[in-house]
């Protein structure tokens, strides 16, 4: 096992260095810092108010931009090595395909963890010196101050950073699961893409499921089923939402929520090394 990680872990050094390299990325997180930045220039409401397009514009931006990074990312794994051929060295070395595929995979979470490490200050630093704006504006007392300082510093919103995390986490391992079976990046975008959408309607199927009984024909409730237990569920990370709006989330939801995203991912990953494993090169 420690053979294994060495390996693993020099995969994924190698694939964090390719994609830092790679120039769409760093646009990318230029555009994110930009527009998080720039947020600041378009509130012109009560403070509620303000925090709140903040918040709702901040986590829009880091969500949009890591589903971006992750889906262009996820997309080159495989079918890149595979064009430029150098898949062919890197397997001839004592270096099994799943390890391969893990290093790949903790290698483009690793680029993903630090660009939204990096959107994540410029946030905090945006809600900090809106902070300081608005009680040099909104007056001295105590109780407006302290209600400004509560909707800058609330500890909620680490919630939600998590449950962005998690769901782009979600998203890459779809992309990797689908780099094992294509020859090219549009394929891998374009089914990570469909799941992502479909999983979004997911609870219909599942409702659909459940109440149809016998009404349905089989092939209906078969597909639905499938539809329900197979594509991830994202309307769980509808809590961000909630958190951004100011409405109590307990942390054992977000905590279940994180768990079920942890799973998701290892039964991809194990899907994928499964796939890979009998894949011609």
């Amino acid at each position: 096992m420690t053979e294994s990680w060495r390996r693993i872990r020099a995969v994924a050094a190698n694939t964090f260095l390719e994609a830092v390299r790679q120039k769409v990325f760093a646009v990318l997180l230029i555009f994110a810092l930009v527009l998080l930045g720039g947020a600041n220039y378009f509130s012109e409401f009560s403070y509620q108010e303000q925090f709140k397009f903040l918040k709702d514009w901040g986590y829009a931006t880091i969500s949009l931009t890591g589903l971006l990074v992750g889906l262009l990312g996820a997309a080159q794994l495989i079918p890149a090595e595979i064009e430029r051929r150098t898949i062919l060295t890197a397997l001839c070395r004592p270096l099994r395909r799943w390890e391969f595929l893990a290093g790949k995979y903790l290698g483009l979470v690793s680029l993903l963890g630090v660009m939204l490490g990096l959107m994540g200050a410029v946030f905090w630093g945006v809600l900090r010196w809106k902070e300081a704006q608005l009680i040099g504006t909104e007056g001295g007392e105590l109780t407006v101050v302290q209600a400004i300082q509560a909707e800058a510093r609330d500890p909620r919103l680490w919630q939600a950073f998590a449950l962005i995390a998690a769901k782009l986490f979600v998203v890459c391992g779809l992309a990797v699961l689908f780099s094992t079976l294509a020859t090219s990046t549009t394929f891998v975008v374009a089914m990570t893409l469909m799941v992502y959408l479909i999983g979004h309607l997911q609870s219909v199927a599942r409702e659909q499921w459940l109440e149809s009984g016998e009404r349905a024909g089989w092939a209906l409730q078969f597909f639905l089923a499938g539809v329900a237990l197979m594509v991830p569920d994202f309307n769980l990370y509808n809590l961000i939402d909630e958190i951004v709006a100011g409405n109590a989330v307990r942390w054992r939801t977000t905590i279940e929520v994180l768990a079920y995203s942890g799973m998701y991912v290892g039964v991809l990953l194990a899907a994928a090394a499964w796939l890979f494993e009998g894949r011609d090169l």
